[in-house]
Formats: C-alpha cells, sequence, structure tokens
C-alpha cells in the first residue's frame, strides 16, 4: 500500500461574527495528506487559512517578530531583566540557546505553502464557471485560483523575507553574499534531507520571484485579515529598500498608493489618528494579523506583552519626541498611565475583544508613503520626497512646506519613520539597512558593553542557527562570531 505522509495543521477557530471573519469559519482538521487529498479549490483555500492562523503564533507576529524589531533598537526597552523576549533586549543569546521560535514556524508554514502550490497545478478548472467560494463571493474558477496560488506565494515570500532578515546580514552590507536561511521551495518528502543555507542575494531573488508573480495573480480588492495585491506592492517596495534598489522601490511604491488609494483605502487623518487603532480592517490597513477570543496568542500576545511593561519606550525616545510634542497625533499611542513605564498603545482592545486578542498591522499605507519617500531621497529627487512625507509629516502639527530643501535628508524621512513605526517592530531593522549606529543611553544594566552601541558589522544583529532544528552539512554554518560562544 502507498505510504501517506501528513503535514498537521493548525485547528482554524471558529467564527467570530462581529469582526467580520467569516473567512475563518471553516471545517477544522488537524491533517492533510501530501498526495492527492488535495482536489478542489475549496481544499486550497483550508490550507492557506491554517497557514494564516498559524502566523497568529507569538512566535511570529504575535509578538516576537514585533518585540525583536523594537528591543533590538533604540527607543524600545525592557522594564526588567525577567521580562518576555530580554534576551532580543539583551542580546544574551548564542548557537546553543538562540531563539528558535522564527526557524520552526518558517518552516513549518513553509511546508503546506509548497504542498499547496504543487497540488494546485493538477486542479483541472474551467476558466469562466463561476463558484462561490466559502466567503460567498462569486467569482470565476481562474480568479478564484490565481488568488489562492497569489497568497500563497506572498506569504513564503513574506517568511523568507523575515527569516533573512533575521539569520542574514543587510542585503546592501555585501550585496547579500554572506550566508542567511535554506530556500525550501519544493516538497521535501526525504526526511534525512540536509539543506545548505542559501546566501542573501540567492533568497531575495526568490522573495523578488515569489512576489511578482503573487502580484499579477492577486485581487485588487480588500480582503480581511488576508494579503490583497497591494499588501504584497507593500512588501515588494519594502524588499526593493532593503536591497537598495531606490528606483524600483518608488515606482512600486507608488503603483501601490494609487491603485490602492482607488480600491478605498487611505492614510488616517490627524483627528482618527489615536482612536482608529481600535477599529480593526479600516481604510489605512493593508494587511493585518487576524486574532480571535477562541485562538490569539492570549498572555503571549504582543497587546499583552505591551499592556505588562514587556516592553516600553526609552527615555531617549519619550523625551525627544513624545513628552513635550503634544501637537504630534502620534504623542497619543504612548501610554502615560505611569511615567516610568511609557508603553504602546497600539493594541488596544477592539469591539468586544480584549487587548489580549487585538488583531496586529503588519502593512499600513502610510508605509507604502515612506517608502516612497525613502527611495526618492536617496535618488535625489526632491519633489516626490515632499509629496510622499508631507502628509505622514503633517502629523506633527507643522508643515514640511516649513522644510527647507536643504534639510530634506534621509535622516529627516528615517526620524519619522522612527516615529510612525514605533512598537511594530521596524526600528531596528530601518537602522541597519542604512547602516546608522544603533546607540543605546538607556539601558538595564544585563545589556553587555558591545550591545549598547553598534552598526552593522556587529556579528549579534543576525541569530545563529538553531542547531537543534537541522543536521548541519559543510555549508550549514553558524553566523560568524557564533562559533566562538
Amino acid at each position: 500500500m502507498k505510504n501517506i505522509k501528513y503535514i498537521a495543521l493548525f485547528a482554524l477557530a471558529t467564527l467570530f461574527s462581529s469582526c467580520g471573519n467569516d473567512w475563518l469559519d471553516l471545517e477544522p482538521s488537524t491533517s492533510i495528506e501530501t498526495e492527492g487529498s488535495l482536489t478542489v479549490l475549496r481544499d486550497f483555500e483550508f490550507v492557506l487559512n491554517g497557514a494564516y492562523s498559524s502566523m497568529q503564533s507569538s512566535s511570529y507576529y504575535g509578538a516576537d517578530m514585533m518585540c525583536y524589531g523594537d528591543l533590538t533598537g533604540d527607543d524600545m526597552k525592557s522594564y526588567k531583566s525577567t521580562n518576555t523576549n530580554v534576551s532580543f533586549y539583551t542580546f544574551k543569546y548564542n548557537k546553543n540557546n538562540g531563539p528558535s521560535g522564527f526557524w520552526g514556524i518558517y518552516y513549518g508554514i513553509g511546508k503546506n505553502l509548497n504542498i499547496l502550490l504543487r497540488d494546485i497545478e493538477k486542479v483541472e478548472i474551467v476558466p469562466n464557471r463561476e463558484i462561490n467560494t466559502p466567503k460567498m463571493e462569486t467569482l470565476t474558477e481562474q480568479e478564484y485560483f490565481n488568488d489562492l496560488k497569489g497568497e500563497a506565494l506572498a506569504i513564503r515570500a513574506l517568511l523568507l523575507f523575515d527569516m533573512t532578515r533575521l539569520y542574514g546580514y543587510p542585503y546592501t552590507k555585501d550585496n547579500g553574499a554572506s550566508l542567511a536561511v535554506p530556500i525550501i521551495d519544493e516538497v521535501v518528502s526525504d526526511k534525512e534531507t540536509k539543506p545548505s543555507r542559501n546566501t542573501t542575494a540567492q533568497c531575495y531573488t526568490a522573495i523578488l520571484k515569489d512576489l511578482t508573480t503573487a502580484i499579477d495573480l492577486l485581487r485588487p480588492v480588500k480582503k480581511e485579515g488576508k494579503i490583497n495585491k497591494w499588501a504584497a506592492m507593500t512588501l515588494l517596495s519594502r524588499v526593493y529598500l532593503y536591497m537598495g534598489n531606490n528606483s524600483e522601490a518608488l515606482s512600486t511604491a507608488q503603483k501601490a498608493i494609487k491603485g490602492a488609494e482607488g480600491e478605498g483605502y487611505g492614510l488616517w487623518s490627524n483627528s482618527e489618528y489615536a482612536s482608529i487603532w481600535a477599529t480593526p480592517f479600516n481604510k489605512e490597513l493593508l494587511f493585518e494579523i487576524v486574532n480571535l477570543t477562541t485562538d490569539s496568542p492570549g498572555k503571549s500576545s504582543i497587546g499583552y506583552l505591551c499592556t505588562k511593561y514587556n516592553l516600553i519606550a526609552t527615555e531617549k525616545y519619550w523625551k525627544k519626541y513624545m513628552k513635550d510634542n503634544t501637537d504630534d497625533v502620534r504623542n497619543q499611542m504612548v501610554s502615560t498611565a505611569s511615567s516610568s513605564k511609557p508603553f504602546c498603545l497600539k493594541y488596544p482592545a477592539q469591539g468586544s475583544k480584549s487587548y489580549e486578542d487585538a488583531n496586529v498591522p503588519v502593512f499600513r499605507m502610510s508605509e507604502l508613503y515612506l517608502n516612497a519617500a525613502e527611495a526618492a531621497v536617496k535618488l535625489n529627487d526632491i519633489t516626490n520626497t515632499r509629496k510622499y512625507l508631507a502628509p505622514i509629516y503633517a502629523r506633527t502639527g507643522e508643515s514640511l512646506d516649513k522644510v527647507s530643501d536643504s534639510d530634506i535628508n534621509l535622516d529627516l524621512v528615517l526620524e519619522q519613520r522612527r516615529i510612525e513605526f514605533w512598537g511594530e517592530g521596524q526600528r531596528f531593522f530601518d537602522l541597519i539597512r542604512n547602516n546608522k549606529q544603533v546607540i543605546r543611553t538607556d539601558y538595564l544594566s544585563d545589556v553587555p558593553k558591545e550591545a549598547r552601541e553598534f552598526d552593522w558589522n556587529y556579528y549579534k544583529i543576525v541569530l545563529p542557527v538553531p542547531n537543534h532544528e537541522m543536521e548541519y552539512n559543510e555549508n550549514m554554518v553558524q553566523n560568524p562570531g557564533y562559533e566562538a560562544n
């Protein structure tokens, strides 16, 4: 009898109707067959829902991705040495005790996506025949097929992108020559397979291939809790920025802004900025991780960790940008309930959910504008820098018109990114990819000297490959510096 292998899936949560998450309302299952079990398009949507559900994990966008990007930077810190994820803040990990959650999430979700992408090509469809999707949308089979495949490719690209920036040096440091992570883009049936690490450049090539294909397939309409065309284009513009390909970053962001705004997306106004975070699926949010009260990370969630002081604003950030800048609407996103523990308010209670179950924004319209502004200023295109920076800068309470051309520079754009994305896991990566120093003037005594001021030459800006997660061959080596620990 033919051996049938199974890949475990996370059970899907039941419908939480008040949040409009009816795409989650599918029969739960614990496994899928790797050969021949996915036969109709609805089966593939089920697998995709499992991938989205897995992305809620506290080891990924449920908490750790945000914590890592902020605690390794200069604007957030752990309140005390016993806090969750304090090792991100202190950099006190080595090849034997480094965080392995990211690694497990990537390869766990990736296996199921690879099965989906393999088997969906075997499904016979009638391109113009109309069908009803689980969300009761009427699409042609070709539209449904394209959307499912596009989402799978976009999620796989996001996973590989995140892993590459966690486990590899910035692309711009050495044009991607250093090692990052193994690219697993096909179904691996041999448990003894020992994949080699690919270079950062090879990883980015794979990311671009998946994303550009996905964008051609994805529909431009709003899809609550799922990746659509504009979310994928936001990621693509970010990828180009990380690669230093500023012309493509600007062009992609411009096209995405125009297209998304044509579909009803837009920037928040100053008057709605503080309260809108409590409203899921609003016009600014291109893609967010959906949490239900029945399946959120709970006390491991980013909402809980912020509210319980696991990560708070540094004194430097608080004094420079928030304390006396009452005209900046983003000032309202820092809690002042305790002067010694100012925490992030971007993950509030939403509807009948508590802050533990708040959705997590991944791609926002504001990023498209700031990606365009950063790319433009690096191209010395002051006109477009002004155009795309102005509506974000207006959140300070001032007009960019008062800033002279000579002061329109990269530092100004990065400063706005710093304020806009505080608490959203971007600060560390923005500094490191631009070869800016991380300067910590406010830190716990546990932070070693070399982790108080560093740049992209510090070997611990990349995570150590978890040596208990896979076998090594001659190319599966640790990142430089970790062998000595």
